[in-house]
């Protein structure tokens, strides 16, 4: 028997460094939008309305969790990044509107920027993006619009097993 076909699905043999992964145990998630974990204790508790899926910064800064899934190359599990965008005032409304809503998934997509620096890539934030509503019970997908990013090389042709892994341990 051949090793691929004795590795479960949810796991991949790294290329680089020969390490089995499992991909379902592999995310990069961010708590907050760097913007609020950069505020002092004492402002972030003045100034910010906060869930662990929306966040309000003044009734100016408008913030949505999501994901952004990256393919992974002999894998059908995408890895997510667990990433925060901001949204205009007038979509953050809307989204809260839909949040519960089971057609949510029909609406156009919203056009976001990414609110966290991913740390090991070029700055990440502020990168133009498009939010996708998925379901009531899921967060939304976020695809990367700046062409020549790395970001979105990897969006788009994927990523390896071992580059998962790398995201993984460069949380913060």
């Amino acid at each position: 028997m051949k090793w691929r076909e004795i590795m479960r699905s949810d796991e991949a043999a790294c290329q680089q460094c020969g390490a089995i992964h499992a991909l379902d145990k592999l995310e990069l998630t961010f708590f907050r939008p760097d913007a609020v974990i950069d505020l002092p204790e004492n402002a972030r508790k003045q100034d910010v309305l906060e869930s662990d899926d929306l966040c309000v910064i003044r009734n100016e800064h408008y913030f949505v969790r999501a994901t952004l899934p990256l393919p992974v190359h002999a894998s059908e599990i995408p890895y997510r990044l667990g990433v925060w965008v901001q949204t205009s005032e007038a979509a953050f409304r809307r989204i809260y509107m839909l949040w519960s809503d089971e057609s949510q998934a029909n609406e156009p997509p919203f056009e976001v920027t990414i609110a966290n620096r991913i740390s090991t890539l070029p700055d990440t934030r502020g990168l133009a993006a498009s939010l996708q509503l998925t379901g009531p019970k899921t967060r939304p997908d976020v695809f990367v619009a700046v062409v020549g990013h790395p970001i979105t090389d990897q969006q788009r042709n994927g990523i390896t097993a071992h580059r998962a892994y790398e995201y993984t341990t460069s949380a913060r």
